[in-house]
């Protein structure tokens, strides 16, 4: 069933690319977005691997890769371990997927923030 909804969300997020802007993410503090933004790029890279759309899943993955360094950089700051970063990386993840099952719409909004954010 999440992966469903997750899918239906991809579509929609590529659909309308003006549906909701700037909804989602506004009062989170931008230190936050590399881990929620990454959080959100495993997932539809997953989505989209699973539903055999590997260019698009690939495209996904770099932003994560790229954004999973960065919080990995921001934590060394804090004299905070890459393993920190990772499993706090992963508690964004499990959040975003909880979320996408109760309330598909935030997800979508965010979805979208986040390829704002990090275009490339």
């Amino acid at each position: 069933m999440r992966r469903s909804i997750l899918l239906s969300l991809l579509f929609i997020v590529a659909a309308y690319p003006s549906f909701g802007q700037g909804q989602a993410g506004e009062n989170t503090k931008r230190n936050e977005y590399p881990f929620q933004c990454g959080a959100m790029f495993a997932i539809v890279a997953k989505v989209y691997e699973d539903a055999g759309e590997i260019s698009k899943s690939v495209v996904y993955k770099a932003k994560f890769d790229k954004l999973a360094l960065k919080a990995e950089a921001d934590f060394e700051k804090l004299n905070r371990t890459k393993a920190d970063a990772e499993a706090y990386m992963q508690k964004h993840v499990d959040s975003l997927a909880a979320i996408a099952d109760k309330d598909a719409d935030v997800v979508v909004n965010f979805a979208r923030r986040c390829n704002e954010l990090f275009p490339d």
